[in-house]
């Protein structure tokens, strides 16, 4: 997801944080799809940079991972992320796709007498009428994340937790959200496909939470679906 909105304006080259890779490689699945539409792209490891850190990727970054588009121009496993990104600097410009890459459908995932769980793949996608909602998202719980839910102020957030990405990254947005009472937690990035808001829902367990979300009664190992409803079940104090 996170490549697919540089892909569909159209770049010149990639350079990613690989969010631990995760469950079925979801953190890299973009190098494929960016060497298909002639891209050349790369990720670092987790624990290299900060996840959400451009700055971080590009001064700290160490590169984990390529694609065949960006081998070929000299780019390598154990490359610093910024020599790498200079080595992309000779690649073709790139073009705008055709067509949308990225899903930015909300699907409701519960609905009952508490209310909704709405998923979102990125919190980016979430609208106003989603303020009642606890919102399921596939992106991390870093706090470049946290804009949308700080402005929605929704019923509860879910994140994937970025999978041990330097410094706890990952999940470093979700005490932001206890200054506007909205709980919030994040799910085992091995577990649950990072970007992927429906693996959230089905197969997310719980590696973090806000003090928001400890109160309402969320925990390490719970489901995602039973925390989302612990939210659901939780009358604002504001």
């Amino acid at each position: 997801m996170s490549l697919g909105f540089a892909l569909e304006i159209g770049v010149r080259g990639l350079i990613a944080h690989d969010a631990g890779v995760g469950r079925d490689g979801a953190g890299v699945s973009g190098l494929p799809l960016a060497d298909r539409l002639g891209v050349p792209a790369a990720a670092v490891a987790a624990k290299s940079a900060r996840i959400g850190d451009g700055e971080s990727v590009y001064a700290d970054g160490i590169v984990a991972h390529v694609n065949p588009r960006a081998a070929a121009l000299g780019v390598a496993v154990g490359d610093r992320a910024d020599d790498a990104a200079r080595a992309m600097l000779s690649a073709p410009p790139g073009a705008p796709s055709p067509e949308p890459i990225v899903d930015r459908r909300r699907r409701i995932a519960l609905q009952g007498p508490d209310g909704r769980v709405v998923l979102v793949d990125s919190m980016m996608f979430a609208g106003p009428e989603n303020g009642g909602d606890v919102l399921c998202a596939g992106s991390h719980g870093g706090r470049v994340n946290m804009a949308r839910a700080l402005e929605l102020r929704p019923r509860g957030a879910l994140f994937s937790d970025g999978d041990g990405a330097r410094d706890g990254s990952g999940v470093s947005g979700l005490p932001v959200l206890d200054a506007v009472d909205v709980p919030a937690a994040a799910v085992d990035a091995m577990r649950a496909r990072i970007g992927d808001a429906t693996s959230t829902w089905t197969d997310g367990v719980i590696t973090a939470m806000n003090e928001t979300a400890r109160c309402a009664g969320v925990k390490p190992g719970q489901t995602a679906d039973a925390a989302a409803r612990a939210m659901l079940a939780r009358v604002p104090t504001r």
